[in-house]
């Protein structure tokens, strides 16, 4: 029976309800050992009654064993992993050890995870229940969080127990319930159905050094004889020099196990040191130190543990805790070997993970260096990487490195451990483990390894050109040896260098790329003429630059390149040539793989590289869902620089809108830093945004600052470049305009892009006198018929109309504005759109009745992840298919449909099909102050 605690009981009951409603809970319930976590998960277990149950306790010795935690919680349900989706169900059979380890994902995994934990609620709410989750592996944790917070529609309940303290169960975005001690009453109460009878004064003492914790006024008051307990002597044994409730227990707990008979003392911590509580592996291995089952039976006796279906379980993890740490060293050095040895028998089949088991007792048992035992370690490391475990692999690579007493094999697997670290977002961690292994390298291709983690750990807090130069130093050692290693690091070099603005190191970057070119026996792809082409620009070689850049684009097609580092480029080499066409297509690719191979922290980048060409093609919808999903894998797996990035890129999007709130919290953390792309696209948007809003001399400042800035040299920046010119024609400053002019008109020239053309001729129309303006604006005209960007477009048609009605043209003004309008009303531009309908009352007119227009897009009324879903599910795909591409559960992906059907005045999923429209095209467009708007141009062609 549980003692108080109403308020907590009455909330999980309202959890459980509304999971069984369709509406996915979880929770973490916290508190210090003993406060009575584990009799609330009871409580909620039985609340359940006998629908789906999946529950485990995590265990400290299982801390450092990939998935350990994760194994035991699917283990009834393991028979439904085969049903996932593939690559999913390949996953979490090699995080099992149960297929060929091939460089798992861990967040692949935790897609799996929410996969399974969907799929098994369909036989009605499933409750997951893991106590003691502050001792999780790493891995476990990761996953299940990672399901967690993409539970949405499902009927799951998720219940975390987690001690408070020395090693806190991070569970951000879940809810927490904390709990705290009984008062005095419910404590009183409770020691009197223990204990019946004590007296008052001793009653009150074991209810002050008890603190309102249950499980101390158990053990405490279990402490005292009956003499004690009627008063007539006093409570001496109580212990007050614990700080807290949890360490008098401890201490208590300790004393009877050095009560036991040594036979069970020794048994006690072999068990304790297993930590899985499997009878057969603990007999095992201690017939290897003398002892038997028998030697159990006085700890059963004493209540300190039993044994149920050939398992042993402790009373309490306190329990556990005092029979280890209270055991002598050799003791418990005793026990690890003698476990090692049972693992390392014939009879083991159901453990999986016997080889990592094996290789963590022989750790835990050796004191000093021990070369054979090391090489066991790094196997087991190893092992976790491939099996997508990179924090544990990081702690068994550290293990391993101080298993060896050679300086280079130390180097080399702390190398491997700060690169698993480093994966795993532990990046503190990882450079330390840097600089450990620095200092004991002599090798150079280990140094280099050393420096890139060290070049991405600058770059991800924001020093670029530190990265770069890190990078580009180490590559030094490799481009003749290693050329296809080194292509990969140089390609990271340059693109720091690129963000930094550093020219010397992308030059250098440009020229190891050339030597590993000719070193290497098997083709580098595209990456090579892409980091050439981008040293080129940076040095204002326009003509050669844009040229080879455009050559990189060759394998967008029907040979699109295979790798995802060659991908990658590709979109760079479009984006940096103005082909937003090519770049979306390429950033399509580049998903599409990283999406199908399970690369989940690459997909935040293709993500990012896919919302800059859909915000250049006018795709602000497909953009915002593109960001909204980007946004949510960065934050699950800890990349804040991405998030940042992908934040600036966005604010481009609400300064098209002329959203200023928005546009200035996307900016402001796109800024951060000072680091491109997220400050070349931030520092865009807010001159962008007050051009929109007529501040001409804000945007003007704002434009220049950003030119002349550490970005200056970027394309976004260059893109921006025909903004100044406008904002310093208008407020009469045509001077300021020139040298923008120039740079952009030469990279316009060179580029030969058909809306960069378009937009130089605008700007010579801005700068032309009054008899010249007008051949400008029509050849700008003509050109834009051929391009890309609609945005632009309607800025032309805008700026040509106001220089119509000014030459008192009206008729040929009111037709242009009201093209431009018409835009804009679509882009959802709500200033600009607004500064058309104001030129055209100016003459009198009024923009054409956009009732009609407004209606065209039908998605507009849907959420950006309603919008994703209900796109994927026009062409044709199922839910399941949906749900494997979004990183979502199958269910959920039903819910937005049904949440999505209603808006759209739809009762069937074959009405989908006529938003059927391959990206971006007749569906996505509505009107100003909208926040998902997509193009078509003025005669309704599409982009």
């Amino acid at each position: 029976m549980i003692h108080g605690r109403e308020a907590e009981r009455a909330r999980l009951a309202g959890m459980l309800a509304a999971a069984a409603g369709g509406r996915a809970q979880a929770v973490v319930v916290r508190g210090e050992a003993g406060i009575g976590k584990s009799a609330l998960l009871d409580h909620v277990v039985a609340l359940h009654g006998a629908g789906p149950l999946l529950r485990t306790v995590g265990t400290e010795a299982e801390r450092d064993l990939p998935f350990a935690a994760l194994h035991a919680l699917l283990r009834p349900v393991r028979h439904r992993i085969d049903a996932l989706p593939r690559p999913q169900s390949a996953a979490l059979r090699t995080a099992f050890g149960q297929a060929a380890a091939r460089g798992g994902d861990r967040f692949l995994v935790g897609v799996a995870v929410l996969t399974l934990l969907a799929d098994l609620s369909e036989n009605g709410p499933l409750l997951c229940v893991v106590d003691d989750a502050q001792w999780l592996d790493h891995a476990s944790a990761d996953a299940l969080l990672f399901a967690v917070r993409r539970l949405n529609a499902e009927p799951v309940t998720v219940v975390f127990g987690a001690r408070a303290g020395e090693h806190p169960f991070a569970a951000a975005g879940v809810a927490e319930l904390a709990l705290t001690g009984l008062d005095a009453e419910r404590s009183t109460a409770l020691l009197a159905e223990l204990r019946g009878e004590i007296a008052p004064a001793v009653r009150d003492r074991v209810v002050a050094e008890a603190e309102g914790n249950p499980l101390a006024l158990i053990e405490l008051s279990g402490m005292l004889g009956p003499e004690e307990r009627a008063g007539r002597l006093p409570a001496l044994t109580l212990y007050t020099e614990a700080t807290t409730p949890a360490g008098r227990v401890e201490t208590a707990y300790r004393e009877r196990v050095a009560a036991l008979p040594d036979r069970t003392r020794s048994l006690l911590a072999l068990a304790a040191a297993e930590g899985t509580g499997a009878l057969g592996l603990i007999l095992r291995a201690a017939a290897r130190l003398g002892t038997e089952a028998a030697d159990l039976e006085p700890a059963e006796h004493a209540g300190l543990v039993r044994v149920e279906s050939a398992v042993l379980t402790f009373r309490h993890p306190l329990v556990k805790a005092a029979a280890y740490r209270g055991a002598p060293l050799a003791v418990r050095q005793a026990a690890h070997r003698a476990l090692s040895d049972a693992l390392g028998g014939a009879d083991v089949e159901d453990l999986d993970d016997a080889e990592d088991r094996r290789a963590h007792h022989l750790a835990a048992a050796a004191t000093g260096v021990d070369e054979a035992l090391g090489r066991v370690v790094e196997r087991a490391a190893d092992r976790a990487l491939r099996r997508g475990a990179p924090a544990v692999a990081a702690a068994v690579f550290e293990r391993s490195a101080q298993l060896s007493e050679d300086r280079e094999l130390r180097a080399r697997r702390l190398a491997a451990a700060a690169e698993a670290a480093a994966a795993a977002g532990q990046l503190d961690r990882a450079g330390r483990l840097v600089v450990r292994g620095d200092r004991l390298t002599a090798r150079p291709e280990l140094a280099a390894r050393l420096a890139a983690v060290a070049a991405a750990l600058e770059f991800e807090r924001g020093n670029a050109a530190a990265a770069g130069r890190i990078a580009v130093e180490a590559a030094e050692t490799m481009a003749a040896t290693t050329p296809e290693q080194a292509v990969a690091l140089l390609g990271a070099a340059a693109e720091y260098a690129w963000f930094a603005g550093d020219g010397e190191v992308l030059a250098r970057a440009s020229h190891l790329m050339e030597i590993a070119r000719r070193h290497s026996d098997v083709p580098l792809g595209n990456v090579p003429s892409v980091v050439r082409g981008t040293e080129l620009l940076r040095s204002g070689d326009h003509a050669a630059g844009l040229e080879l850049l455009r050559r990189a684009l060759a394998p967008v097609g029907p040979a699109r390149p295979a790798d995802v580092l060659a991908a990658t480029h590709t979109v760079f080499a479009a984006l940096r040539t103005g082909g937003d066409s090519e770049a979306l297509a390429a950033a399509d690719e580049l998903t599409r793989r990283c999406r199908a191979q399970g690369r989940v922290a690459d997909l935040t980048h293709a993500l990012q590289l896919r919302i800059q060409a859909r915000i250049l093609l006018g795709h602000l919808p497909e953009a915002e869902a593109d960001a909204a999903e980007g946004l949510r894998i960065a934050d699950a797996i800890g990349h804040s620089r991405r998030a940042r990035n992908i934040e600036g890129v966005l604010s481009l999007a609400a300064a098209t809108r002329g959203d200023a709130e928005l546009c200035e919290e996307l900016a402001r953390s796109g800024t951060e830093g000072g680091l491109a792309p997220g400050a070349s696209w931030g520092g865009y948007a807010l001159g962008l945004l007050a051009l929109g809003l007529g501040d001409h001399r804000l945007a003007a400042d704002r434009l220049a600052a950003l030119w002349a800035g550490p970005v200056g040299h970027t394309v976004i920046v260059r893109f921006a470049l025909p903004s100044l010119v406008e904002a310093a024609v208008r407020l009469g400053d045509p001077d300021r305009a020139a040298e923008p002019f120039a740079r952009f008109e030469g990279w316009a020239h060179n580029s030969g892009r058909p809306w960069a053309l378009a937009v130089t001729e605008r700007c010579r129309a801005l700068l032309a006198g009054p008899e010249d303006g007008e051949r400008h604006y029509l050849a700008a005209l003509d050109q834009h018929e051929h391009a890309t960007r609609p945005f632009e477009h309607a800025r032309t048609l805008l700026l040509y109309g106001e220089w119509l009605r000014r030459a008192r043209r009206r008729n040929d003004a009111a037709t242009r504005l009201r093209a431009a309008a018409k835009v804009f009303h679509r882009l959802g531009a709500t200033p600009w759109f607004d500064r058309a309908v104001a030129e055209l009352a100016a003459i009198g007119a009024k923009p054409r009745d956009m009732t009609a227009e407004q209606a065209v897009d039908e998605l507009a009324v849907l959420t950006a992840q309603e919008r994703q879903v209900a796109l994927l599910a026009a062409t044709g795909a199922s839910n399941r298919e949906i749900a494997a591409q979004l990183f979502l559960s199958p269910r959920t992906v039903g819910y937005h449909l049904y949440n999505a059907f209603p808006k759209l005045g739809i009762t069937s999923r074959a009405e989908l099909s006529r938003f059927d429209r391959d990206g971006a095209g007749s569906a996505g467009r509505h009107g100003p102050g909208s926040r998902t708007t997509a193009y078509t141009t003025p005669d309704g062609r599409g982009p």
